[in-house]
């Protein structure tokens, strides 16, 4: 009667530790190593679910249900924090299952002419399951499999023309792939695709789930290095085919998430609540709405749920977020171009304040106290200096191009 007992009651904490060097700068393997959703679908990690709830001071948790591996459990996704071009933290609490913690940080230092990536990880283990867990290796093969991933996005990211992460195998087959070849000719022959019809082919073919859900075809003249009007035009002609499903999406003004979408612009409201952010917003044309697409689902059947709901990678133009103590101060290493900036708390009525860092790279201290944002000159350059005087916990961001999305 006594072994089950002990075997329910067991707890340890697995660690992982590994490095990897690249001859790259750390700006260009942090876009990889924070586009966590893309990582976590190149493991074969399966989409999970969520909802959020926010307290009674209006900050937002975020309780999450799916599986892993072939264990189902239950946790709370706990505030990102990272440092652009530096470091990423990602923590989760366990309520059921094998696990009652994650702790993982992804560290990257510039070295010589290139960078060191320093990957660690913390895991609680509890239970019959986490105890096969913990000595069966599946936790460090689990570590192993997202390194081997990074590897993997920054030989992609060598290739011209190669979308990191992208299949090397077609994931059109069979009956969809026979239809899909009669549209994609047809298009070829519309002047409207203005010979790009078969980079879309072959964008839609090899692409991971992650870059499908919302295509914005400025973005992808970029990296095709084509005209806007043109690319803009090839998803207007293939959307008339039926090969693509265009949208529009009403964003978030502060986490820029597309919390509202419609088909047709006028069927757009004229304003929407984003529960990450626990905000109202309105609609504005200029700032917040923007043209979309994705596969139509008879050719690319991309998976319910989310790969990775708080990494960095989803919100780009947030350059530093930590979760600082209450009555506490804290430094950070964190150089910022120059420009506009915002710094704000996550909370619904937190505050916000915006600032110009100039030339010479200075930032000033931030203060946060009760709901109001305030900024203490001169500052230093290349430190993000933090005074939390309110009460309770409070995470802080910054962000560039104030109403703008970078990516």
């Amino acid at each position: 009667m006594s072994l089950p007992l002990r075997i329910g009651q067991w707890r340890t904490v697995y660690r992982f530790r590994a490095e990897r060097r690249y001859d790259k700068p750390p700006e260009a393997i942090w876009p990889l190593v924070a586009d966590t959703a893309r990582m976590n679908e190149l493991v074969s990690a399966a989409p999970y679910r969520f909802e959020e709830k926010p307290d009674a001071r209006g900050r937002v948790h975020r309780y999450a249900k799916g599986r892993l591996g072939p264990m189902p459990s239950r946790w709370e996704e706990r505030v990102g924090e990272w440092q652009d071009n530096r470091r990423i933290i990602h923590l989760r609490r366990f309520v059921s299952g094998p696990f009652r913690r994650f702790y993982i940080v992804a560290e990257i230092a510039p070295e010589s002419t290139g960078s060191r990536l320093v990957f660690t990880a913390e895991i609680e283990c509890v239970g019959l399951l986490g105890l096969a867990a913990r000595y069966s290796g599946m936790i460090g093969l689990e570590g192993r499999k997202r390194l081997a991933a990074i590897d993997r996005l920054v030989r992609d990211a060598d290739v011209p023309g190669r979308m990191p992460g992208q299949s090397n195998a077609d994931k059109i087959v069979g009956s969809a792939r026979r239809r899909f070849d009669e549209l994609a000719a047809a298009l070829a022959r519309d002047p409207a695709s203005h010979g790009l019809a078969p980079r879309l082919v072959d964008f839609l073919n090899r692409s991971p789930d992650v870059a499908l859900r919302g295509i914005r075809p400025l973005a992808l003249a970029k990296q095709w290095r084509s005209g806007d009007d043109e690319t803009i035009e090839l998803f207007l002609a293939a959307q008339a085919r039926g090969i693509m499903v265009m949208g529009w999406d009403l964003l978030c003004p502060r986490c820029r998430g597309a919390k509202v979408r419609a088909m047709r612009l006028d069927e757009l409201p004229t304003g929407a609540h984003c529960p990450s952010c626990n905000i109202d917003y309105q609609r504005n044309f200029t700032r917040n709405v923007e043209l979309t697409f994705h596969p139509a689902p008879w050719l690319r059947q991309l998976p319910k749920g989310e790969f990775c709901m708080l990494g960095q990678g989803t919100t780009p133009h947030v350059k530093f977020q930590a979760d600082i103590a209450s009555d506490t101060s804290a430094r950070f290493q964190m150089p910022l171009a120059p420009g506009p900036y915002r710094f704000r708390t996550v909370e619904a009525d937190g505050g916000e304040t915006e600032v110009e860092i100039g030339a010479d790279g200075a930032i000033p201290e931030i203060v946060a106290r009760g709901g109001a944002i305030a900024l203490r000159g001169p500052g230093r350059r290349g430190v993000v200096s933090i005074a939390m005087t309110t009460t309770g916990p409070c995470a802080l961001s910054s962000r560039t191009g104030a109403g703008q999305r970078t990516r």
